[in-house]
């Protein structure tokens, strides 16, 4: 153990501890409401103490110092978090400052690349500690906190009505978009390419999958255990991606129309499926009634009058030609949030557009880009959607950490309890794959999923969309079968881009191993179209080729752990512990106390045990569940576990773990992950 020395004075990190993770330490663990009072504890052995301080930052307020005293051992200090943080929620740093006998101060912190878990002592103000304050009025939707998505980009999942498909064609091309075509065979590249004289690429090519299409495959989504489609854009607009919305108000008519649209939700609800759609209100197209800017629609869009009706939904440096766009793509002229007009439109108006579409049957929204949609707008689109139905979810897209992310020279307050649901998680995702190329080691990865665990305010951490690809990221697939950096790649090469047997055998193991994760966490487990049938690409738009079957087998085991997340609702809804072994070995914990899942809802005494190997070697790990139990809420599980327990069974295999006064004994293979029911 490395010593520091402080004054003369030698110091290590066994000498002065205070683990986040651990209610010893810290209690109530994890994210708190506003008002709540925090105990905060550090353990002191082998020195004299002769002053502690809690040193507690708020931006836009400065640090706050409040004096421990001794308890056995112990510095403790109760700490209420600032009644103004009730106007919203925030996020809290915190530290200590010592000083050690005879005058020589040190400091405690977080130890980096986390902001929680135990930390260390350092020379210097240190890394801090987070606390995230919510409002204690926030709660997510029951339904998904036990939800199974399955993202779906309509345009290459299923054509169910060709006819309709060719007819929705028919009508763009009338409306002068002649460049939008129909792949005449579905298993085409899709075009990466610009064609017919332009100068870039235009994602214009439709492979013709459809609203019909989806419905039905219904009954294929439903044997997997899907209780959640989210769909990309469905609304018209002049490409096959959609996020260029030429009318919020209109299904483009290649998909079908408003009543499909109803129809498919009608027979989703009936089995169980809710419908998420896209929200995409940070911009519209510039082909759409609103811009208008080709004159493609009856009526003045903003581009052709400054007398629109529209005009001032949009900000425009000179018009009509100057107007800021997103991220520079003059085909996406950015909207104004703040302005009435737009707000009432998509927003606040009894017939908006936010409204209308929960009114035809959809569960919620998936807001894109919604880091660039300020947090008053989510705060307005949140009140009007669970106005709407209370039951409504709202997700956003955020790329990383939602409680501490940065934005209009402030922090975000959406993942605070006023604004969003449940975001995307791409911070799993990027971790995920590290961990499963061996990329970083199970400590480190473990360490990440208790970070996420005691950060996020609960009823999002249990509703996290759990992705491991999406229409934006490569397929998980590919990513899993070997090294490569994307991002050095033309299109063109990575069109010829393919796996060899092996590295598409190795994909495969791997992909199994994270949908093993996916479902064994709170949160939502997400996949994305295709992926439960093999399928490989790289970016945009090769990660959206059309549905294939490309390996028959790996689909039984999304059944499978469909089947078990749905049967088990511990792996929804119960408490959660994460642990590495050696070996390089994770370890995911999840278990009821007295019946009760973590929101204290009565669903029956139950504790599951996943383990994942992702080494290319075998190896015997011992985990003592005692001593994991002792961190629990209750201490007492500790040694009830330790005298309670009976064995461990694969729930998989049915082969049994040697398991003897809580410790308990499993052979894992190379590359395998197993679930255990531990009764």
């Amino acid at each position: 153990m490395e010593q520091v020395s402080f004054g003369g004075i030698l110091v290590n990190n066994l000498n002065i501890i205070h683990d986040s993770a651990k209610e010893i330490y810290r209690h109530p663990l994890g994210a708190v409401p506003c008002c709540e009072e925090v105990s905060l504890a550090l353990k002191v052995a082998g020195l004299h103490i002769e002053q502690a301080t809690l040193c507690v930052l708020r931006e836009g307020v400065g640090i706050e110092r409040h004096d421990m005293h001794h308890d056995d051992g112990m510095m403790r200090v109760g700490y209420t978090v600032p009644e103004a943080c009730a106007s919203g929620g925030c996020v809290l740093w915190y530290w200590f400052e010592i000083v050690l006998q005879g005058g020589p101060l040190c400091y405690y912190g977080a130890e980096l690349p986390y902001a929680s878990g135990l930390g260390c002592v350092y020379h210097n103000p240190p890394p801090a500690f987070q606390l995230t304050v919510y409002d204690g009025a926030f709660d997510t939707p029951e339904w998904a906190k036990s939800a199974i998505m399955y993202q779906i980009f309509p345009d290459r999942f299923h054509m169910g009505d060709p006819d309709g498909v060719r007819a929705g064609i028919a009508y763009h091309r009338d409306k002068g978009r002649t460049d939008i075509e129909l792949h005449e065979d579905w298993d085409d590249l899709p075009v990466y390419e610009p064609r017919n004289g332009q100068s870039y690429y235009m994602p214009c090519d439709i492979f013709g999958g459809d609203l019909e299409g989806v419905r039905q495959k219904l009954s294929y989504l439903k044997s997997m255990g899907v209780t959640l489609i989210y769909l990309n854009p469905i609304f018209e607009a002049s490409s096959n991606h959609r996020y260029n919305t030429g009318d919020y108000l209109k299904i483009d008519p290649i998909l079908g129309d408003a009543e499909g649209f109803r129809r498919l939700a009608d027979e989703a609800r009936a089995a169980g499926i809710r419908i998420v759609l896209d929200g995409v209100f940070s911009h519209t197209g510039d082909d759409s009634i609103y811009f208008n800017k080709y004159g493609r629609y009856d009526g003045l869009g903003a581009y052709q009058s400054t007398e629109s009706p529209y005009y001032s939904w949009y900000h425009f440096d000179a018009h009509p030609d100057r107007y800021t766009s997103w991220w520079g793509f003059e085909s996406l002229p950015e909207v104004n949030e703040h302005d009435p007009g737009w707000q009432d439109f998509v927003i606040n108006g009894q017939e908006s557009v936010v409204r209308h579409w929960i009114g035809e049957g959809a569960a919620g929204y998936r807001l894109d880009v919604a880091d660039e949609l300020p947090d008053d707008t989510i705060g307005q689109i949140r009140r009007a959607l669970k106005d709407a139905n209370p039951d409504a979810f709202l997700l956003g897209e955020v790329w990383e950490d939602a409680t501490t992310k940065q934005g209009y020279g402030k922090p975000r307050t959406y993942a605070l309890g006023r604004g969003l649901d449940s975001v995307m998680n791409y911070p799993f995702t990027n971790r995920t794959l590290e961990f499963l190329k061996g990329k970083i080691d199970a400590l480190l990865y473990c360490k990440f999923l208790a970070h996420q665990r005691h950060t996020y305010p609960a009823p999002m951490y249990y509703t996290l969309m759990n992705l491991i690809s999406s229409h934006d990221i490569c397929r998980t697939r590919t990513m899993l079968s070997r090294d490569f950096d994307v991002g050095d790649m033309s299109r063109a090469e990575q069109a010829v881009f393919e796996l060899s047997a092996d590295e598409y055998e190795l994909g495969g193991r791997r992909q199994r191993l994270a949908a093993a994760i996916q479902f064994s966490l709170p949160g939502i487990p997400a996949v994305y179209y295709g992926d439960e049938v093999g399928m490989t690409g790289l970016l945009d738009p090769f990660n959206r080729k059309a549905w294939c079957e490309e390996d028959s087998s790996i689909i039984e085991w999304y059944k499978w752990l469909g089947d078990l997340r749905t049967s088990r609702p511990v792996l929804c809804t119960g408490h959660v512990w994460f642990f590495a072994t050696d070996g390089n070995v994770l370890g995911i914990l999840r278990h009821t106390v007295g019946g009760c899942d973590f929101f204290g809802k009565e669903i029956g005494s139950d504790a599951v045990l996943t383990v994942v190997n992702p080494t290319d070697r075998p190896h015997r790990i011992v985990l003592d569940l005692g001593e994991i139990a002792e961190l629990m809420p209750d201490g007492r599980m500790g040694a009830a576990i330790r005298e309670n327990t009976q064995g461990a069974v694969s729930l998989l295999t049915g082969r049994e773990a040697a398991l003897d006064k809580g410790l308990i004994e499993i052979d894992m293979a190379p590359l395998q992950a197993d679930v255990f029911g531990v009764v």
